[in-house]
């Protein structure tokens, strides 16, 4: 993997200058790496590669691009761990392959076809790759945006426990609303030609400004497209470009969110319906709080999940919990074990999520009554805007007084005068003539 090895060439990048165009003749640019077996691939980087330390240099030297910090988590074969971005000034997350005896050319070309693939999901739900590298030891890198926040796992362990903050933040519209943000990053993925294989809560994590990010994509599977007719180029990775595109059957991912055939091994049966199938176990316990595969052990769980045979019934795996109207419905059409009667891909399980938000909110008519004020209120004040400018007319003479009120007749007010009189004349008499 040195640069003097004789077996490998160096591919250096074309000097450019910084308006220089390229013309592919209406065609899309190559993808480099397509060309490149992993070695090559690996030689590239590491003749291409920034430095890396884990405390800032006090001789003056120029610094190092990143600047290593606390450890965020640890896997099987590799970590992940918060750096410092010295030269954009940014916070971010590296994920490091763990140098070891055990760590093979295939498991190489994995990690680095788990950056490849993140980074072409480019997507609002799939947290974004800043960079791929080799670190100065010689294992390969890969920096992304650095997510704080809290996983599903999190939120859903809140729940349970009836944390009242949380259960204020995430009542059930907000939780479907959330799920259909997961349901989207997956229809993008699904539509590129990338099944995740891994979904479960510990890999969604949401952000503390309202993002959701699809994380791990460690365990990804590229296909067809999903969409006949989508016009963006496919994902493309370098284990496709070595011929090492597959798992040879091998049982990968999480057994308590697995479909049955991804439990089964069937590794050509894994598609999209086999994210669905997880989407759907995600969806009955974000709404009822408790998990749909519960066994005690790795391996039991494993076997309940082959076995599988009918969907899942939320009303029955908690009765008592409440839950909008008609998510049992789609859950139950996740959840098929047979995959030809499941939503055929996360695209169309969003949109019948779409449906029930859209049964919650305030009723249709009420819009559709407000709609033609405020259209005629629109059209007014259009037809204003647009009017001519008339002049103003000059200031005319003020209008004449109005006519007083006609005179009494004298005969009238002579007769008022009279009885008036003739009234007062009578009582002056009876009190005189009362007994006392």
């Amino acid at each position: 993997m040195s640069a003097g090895n004789p077996t490998t060439r160096i591919v250096r990048r074309r000097e450019l200058s910084p308006t220089a165009t390229a013309d592919f003749e209406g065609k899309p640019p190559p993808v480099f790496f397509e060309s490149m077996n992993l070695e090559n691939l690996l030689n590239h980087l590491e003749d291409a590669r920034p430095s890396i330390v884990a405390d800032l240099a006090e001789d003056g030297t120029p610094p190092a691009r990143y600047l290593i910090g606390q450890e965020l988590g640890s896997g099987s074969i590799g970590q992940v761990i918060e750096a410092r971005d010295q030269h954009l000034g940014r916070q971010v997350a590296i994920k490091i392959l763990h140098d070891g005896e055990g760590l093979s050319r295939d498991g190489i070309a994995r990690f680095i076809a788990e950056a490849q693939i993140t980074a072409q999901l480019e997507h609002p739900s799939v947290v974004p790759v800043h960079e791929i590298g080799i670190m100065p030891g010689g294992m390969p890198y890969f920096s992304m945006k650095l997510v704080k926040g809290r996983s599903l796992s999190d939120i859903i362990n809140h729940l349970r426990v009836g944390d009242r903050e949380t259960r204020r933040h995430y009542n059930h519209l907000a939780r479907l609303r959330l799920f259909q943000r997961i349901c989207q990053g997956l229809a993008y993925a699904h539509a590129k030609g990338v099944v995740h294989r891994d979904l479960k809560p510990d890999n969604i994590f949401l952000g503390e400004f309202g993002e959701v990010q699809i994380m791990d994509w460690g365990l990804a599977k590229t296909i067809k497209s999903t969409l006949p007719n989508f016009d963006e180029d496919p994902v493309s990775t370098v284990r496709m470009a070595s011929g090492m595109n597959t798992f040879g059957g091998a049982i990968a991912g999480t057994p308590a969110y697995m479909s049955p055939e991804q439990a089964r091994g069937e590794f050509m049966r894994i598609g999209p319906q086999s994210d669905v199938f997880a989407l759907g176990l995600i969806l009955a316990e974000l709404v009822t709080l408790v998990r749909v595969y519960r066994q005690p052990t790795f391996q039991a769980t494993l076997e309940a999940t082959r076995r599988t045979d009918r969907e899942v019934d939320i009303r029955k795996l908690a009765p008592l919990a409440t839950f909008s109207h008609g998510v049992d419905r789609v859950v139950r059409k996740a959840t098929q074990p047979n995959i030809m009667l499941r939503y055929e891909h996360a695209g169309e399980l969003s949109s019948d999520i779409a449906k029930l938000i859209e049964e919650q909110l305030p009723p249709s008519s009420l819009k559709r009554s407000l709609a033609p004020a405020q259209e005629e209120y629109g059209a007014e004040r259009a037809s204003a805007r647009k009017a001519p400018l008339v002049p103003l007319a000059p200031p005319s003479a003020p209008p004449p007084a109005a006519a007083p009120p006609p005179a009494l007749p004298r005969s009238v007010l002579w007769f008022g005068a009279g009885f008036l009189s003739a009234a007062a004349l009578f009582a002056l008499w009876f009190m005189s003539n009362m007994p006392v």
